[in-house]
C-alpha cells in the first residue's frame, strides 16, 4: 500500500506515514471544524511538495472566489504553486451552468452530472486529488430516492478515478455519526473525524483517524492547531 502524507505535523506518524494513495476518505465533522480547510490543505501541500500534479475541488457550497479567499487567509495561494501544478476549483454555479446547457430537455441526474465532468477531465489528465465539498449539499441538490444504492455507485465512481479522494460530510456536534444515511462511513476506505469541544469560553478543535482499511493506527483524538506553521496536532 502506497501512502501520501497529509503534511499535518504529527499526524502522519500516527498512521504509518499518511493516507492510502487512491483511496476514498470521508472527512466528517460539525460546522466550524475546518473540514474544507483541512482537505484543501492536504491537497495543496501535496502539490507544493511534489511540485507537480492535478487537484480538482468540487465546491457545492461556496463560490470559487469565496473558497480561494478563505484559503488565502490561511496562507494557501494556488497562484504561487509550482508551474507544473493545477488546482482546479469547480463551484456549484459553474457545474449547474455546464450541466443545464448539456441537458436542456432532459431530467438531470445530479450525481452523474457532478461526477461526469471530473471523469472527462480524468480521461485526458491524471487526477492526483479529488475533493467533494460536501455530501450534504449534494443531497440537497440531488433529492436521492434510493440513497444507499446511489451512494454506493457514487463512491465506486470516485474510486474508479484512481485519485485520492476526500469527501466532506457535515454532522451534528457531539455525534459519532459520520454521514446522513449511516452508510457513508462504510463505503469510505478511511474516516477522518474533526470534532469540537468547549473549553471554558472557547471551542477546541480535535482530529481522530476513525478507520483506515488495512492499517493499524491510533483512534485517539488529538488537539488540532492551525497557525502560520500550518496544520498540526499536539500529542504526547
Amino acid at each position: 500500500m502506497e501512502f501520501i502524507r497529509t503534511y499535518v505535523s504529527g499526524l502522519d506518524e500516527k498512521i504509518e506515514g499518511g493516507i492510502p494513495k487512491g483511496s476514498v476518505i470521508l472527512v466528517s465533522g460539525p460546522t466550524g471544524s475546518m473540514k474544507s480547510s483541512f482537505s484543501f490543505y492536504v491537497a495543496y501541500k501535496y502539490l507544493e511538495n511534489m511540485k507537480k500534479g492535478n487537484v480538482i475541488y468540487v465546491s457545492l457550497e461556496q463560490s470559487r472566489e469565496s473558497l480561494l479567499n478563505q484559503m488565502l487567509s490561511l496562507g494557501m495561494d494556488i497562484e504561487k504553486l509550482p508551474k507544473d501544478c493545477e488546482f482546479n476549483v469547480f463551484d456549484w454555479g459553474l457545474v449547474r451552468k455546464i450541466v443545464r446547457e448539456a441537458n436542456r430537455h432532459e431530467e438531470i441526474d445530479w450525481l452523474e452530472a457532478i461526477i461526469n465532468p471530473v471523469k472527462e477531465y480524468g480521461a485526458s489528465k491524471n487526477i492526483d486529488f479529488l475533493i467533494l465539498d460536501s455530501l450534504n449539499a449534494l443531497y440537497a441538490i440531488a433529492n436521492l430516492k434510493n440513497p444507499r444504492n446511489q451512494l454506493f455507485f457514487l463512491f465506486e465512481a470516485m474510486r474508479d478515478l484512481g485519485a485520492t479522494t476526500l469527501v466532506i460530510s457535515e454532522t451534528p456536534y457531539n455525534s459519532m455519526k459520520f454521514g446522513t444515511y449511516d452508510v457513508e462511513g462504510f463505503l469510505a476506505d478511511s474516516i477522518i473525524h474533526l470534532s469540537m469541544e468547549r473549553i471554558g469560553r472557547t471551542l477546541g478543535r480535535y482530529v481522530s483517524i476513525i478507520k483506515i482499511r488495512g492499517v493499524k493506527h491510533s483512534t485517539d483524538y488529538y488537539p488540532l492547531l492551525v497557525d502560520d506553521r500550518g496544520f498540526r496536532i499536539i500529542s504526547h
